[in-house]
C-alpha cells in the first residue's frame, strides 16, 4: 500500500493562526497579558524581549488601519513584555505621536524632531541593553529612525556598562562586541572577546568575530585561531566557486542600468533569492547566469517537502550549481546540492538581512573581489524588481510560502510605508549598512555599481536621513 507523504507545515509569523494568538495577548489588559505570557509561555526576560518584537510588528500592522486607536495599547504591551519600563510622560508622548501622525501625516517631520529630543532626555542608565534594543527597534519601526539611533547608542553604552560588573549575560556580551565592531573600536572588541571567551561560543569567537577582525585587517583574538574542519562535498563546491574568484553578487532590487554583460562576465554569479529566470528582469539589465543562490530556511523546508514547489522554484534555472541556506541541514533539494551558511555577520541589534548574510558567507571563502549590484540598503520604497514582485504576489506563492496578500507592495500610502518600516523591527537596517560600509572601506574586497558606492559613501547620520526622506509623510 502506498504511503502518503505528509506535507511539512512551516510556521509563519504572518499566518492567520500566529497573528490570532498574538492578538489575544495584545487585546487583554496589559498587566494580565504580560503575566499570562510569562506564566504559561516563557518566563525568560531576554527571550521575552525577542518575542516582544513580533508584537511590535502586529502594532505596526494596525497603524494604517481604522483600528489605529489601539496603537497605544499594543505598544504598551510590547514594551512591557520586553521589560522596557519607560517614564509615563515619554510613553504618552510616543503614543500620542503615533496617533497624531496617523491622523495628520504632515505632522510627521515635527514629530521626528520631537522624538529625538525626548529620547535624548532619557538617561542611558534607565534601561538595560535589551530594553534599549527593543525601544530602538520600536522607534525605527514607526519611522522615527533618528530617535531609534539615539536608543541604539544608549544600548551600546548600557551593554558596555554591564561588562565590568560581571552581570552581563552571554546575549549582552555579544551585543557589546558587535556594537564595538560596528563602531570600529576594534581593539576594545578584541579585548572584550578575550576577556569573556569562556562565556562565548567557540563558533562565534572563531567564525564570526575572528573572521570579521581579519577582514578589517586587524589581529584575531588570541582564543580564535582558525581550526581545521571537516570539509563536506558542498563546502568543496562552494570553495571551488568562490575562492580566488571575482564574484558578482546580485540583489533582487531594481537595477536601472544595462549591467547584464558585466554581471555575466564574472567568474561566479551569486543571486539573492533567485526564483528562476522567469522571475528576473531583462537580460540586458541583470544578465542571465546564476551559479549560486541563497534562500531562507523556511522556503527551502517547504521546497524539500513539496515537489511542485521545488520544481516551480528551479524549473528554469539550468545553470544553478549550489543553493545556500541560512541554516538547517538540507543536503539537497531535488538534484541540487544545498550548503548551510557557516558564519553569520556580527550585526548589532538583530541578524543581518539576506544580502548581508550571503555577502559575509562569501567572504569567509576568500574571494578575489565581490562586486555588488542592486543593493539599495532599503533607501528605495520598492525593495524588489517588478518581475520578482509579480512572482511573490502570485496566488501560488502566497499559498505555498504563507505570505500575506501584497506583502511586498510598498506604494505611496500609509499602508505601504508601514509595511516598509516593519523590516526595521525584524532587522536593524543601519547595522547592515554600517557592516557593509566597513567592509567596503577597510577590507579592500568589496566593489559596487556607482549607485551602490554613492550610498556606501554616506555617513551614518546621512543614511538615517535618507531612510526618513524615503518614507516621507505617511
Amino acid at each position: 500500500m502506498a504511503v502518503t507523504k505528509r506535507r511539512i507545515k512551516v510556521k509563519s509569523n504572518y499566518s492567520f493562526s500566529a497573528r490570532s494568538k498574538r492578538l489575544v495577548f495584545l487585546l487583554l489588559p496589559t498587566r494580565l497579558s504580560v503575566f499570562l505570557f510569562r506564566r504559561f509561555i516563557d518566563d525568560n526576560r531576554e527571550r521575552n524581549a525577542l518575542e516582544a518584537a513580533k508584537f511590535l510588528v502586529d502594532a505596526n500592522n494596525v497603524y494604517p488601519t481604522r483600528f489605529y486607536r489601539l496603537l497605544p495599547k499594543f505598544l504598551k504591551f510590547s514594551l512591557s513584555l520586553g521589560g522596557v519600563d519607560l517614564p509615563s510622560n515619554y510613553l504618552n508622548f510616543l503614543s500620542r505621536s503615533l496617533v497624531q501622525t496617523r491622523r495628520t501625516p504632515s505632522s510627521r517631520q515635527k514629530v521626528r524632531q520631537d522624538a529625538i529630543i525626548e529620547t535624548e532626555k532619557l538617561p542611558w542608565q534607565l534601561l538595560n541593553p535589551q530594553g534599549w534594543k527593543l525601544l530602538s527597534l520600536a522607534l525605527s519601526g514607526f519611522g522615527l529612525v533618528r530617535a531609534g539611533t539615539v536608543a541604539r547608542n544608549n544600548c551600546l553604552k548600557s551593554a558596555l556598562n554591564e561588562l565590568p560588573l560581571n552581570t552581563a549575560s552571554e546575549r549582552t556580551v555579544n551585543l557589546a562586541i558587535c556594537g564595538l565592531l560596528e563602531s570600529r573600536r576594534f581593539e576594545e572588541a578584541r579585548i572584550c572577546i578575550e576577556k569573556f571567551s569562556k562565556s562565548l561560543s567557540p563558533e562565534a569567537i572563531t567564525d564570526v568575530y575572528g573572521i570579521y577582525l581579519e577582514l578589517m585587517k586587524q589581529p584575531r583574538p588570541n582564543s580564535s585561531a582558525p581550526d581545521s574542519k571537516t570539509s563536506t562535498p558542498t563546502d568543496q563546491l562552494f570553495s571551488h566557486l568562490v575562492t580566488g574568484k571575482n564574484i558578482a553578487l546580485v540583489a533582487p532590487g531594481v537595477i536601472k542600468t544595462d549591467s547584464g554583460a558585466e554581471i555575466d562576465a564574472h567568474d561566479t554569479v551569486v543571486r539573492i533569492k533567485f526564483n528562476g529566470k522567469s522571475a528576473m528582469p531583462a537580460e540586458k539589465l541583470v544578465g542571465k547566469r546564476c551559479d549560486i543562490t541563497s534562500h531562507t530556511s523556511e522556503l527551502l523546508t517547504i521546497a524539500s517537502a513539496n515537489q511542485k514547489v521545488s520544481m516551480s522554484l528551479f524549473k528554469d534555472a539550468n545553470g544553478l550549481k549550489l543553493l545556500v541556506a541560512k541554516k538547517g541541514d538540507f543536503k539537497s533539494i531535488g538534484a541540487l546540492p544545498v550548503r548551510s551558511m557557516k558564519a553569520w555577520p556580527p550585526t548589532f541589534l538583530t541578524t543581518g538581512t539576506s544580502g548581508t548574510l550571503i555577502l559575509f558567507d562569501l567572504l569567509t571563502a576568500s574571494p578575489k573581489k565581490i562586486k555588488i549590484f542592486g543593493f539599495d540598503f532599503y533607501t528605495e520604497r520598492q525593495q524588489y524588481n517588478p518581475e520578482t514582485l509579480r512572482y511573490y504576489n502570485s496566488k501560488k506563492s502566497i499559498k505555498s510560502y504563507s505570505l500575506r496578500k501584497l506583502q511586498f507592495e510598498f506604494g505611496l500610502s500609509q499602508l505601504g510605508s508601514a509595511r516598509i518600516v516593519t523590516a526595521s523591527i525584524s532587522h536593524d537596517l543601519k547595522s547592515d549598512f554600517l557592516l557593509i560600509k566597513n567592509l567596503y572601506e577597510l577590507s579592500g574586497l568589496i566593489d559596487g555599481t556607482p549607485e551602490v558606492i554613492a550610498l556606501l559613501n554616506l555617513t551614518a547620520d546621512e543614511y538615517d536621513l535618507k531612510l526618513e526622506e524615503m518614507l516621507g509623510d505617511w
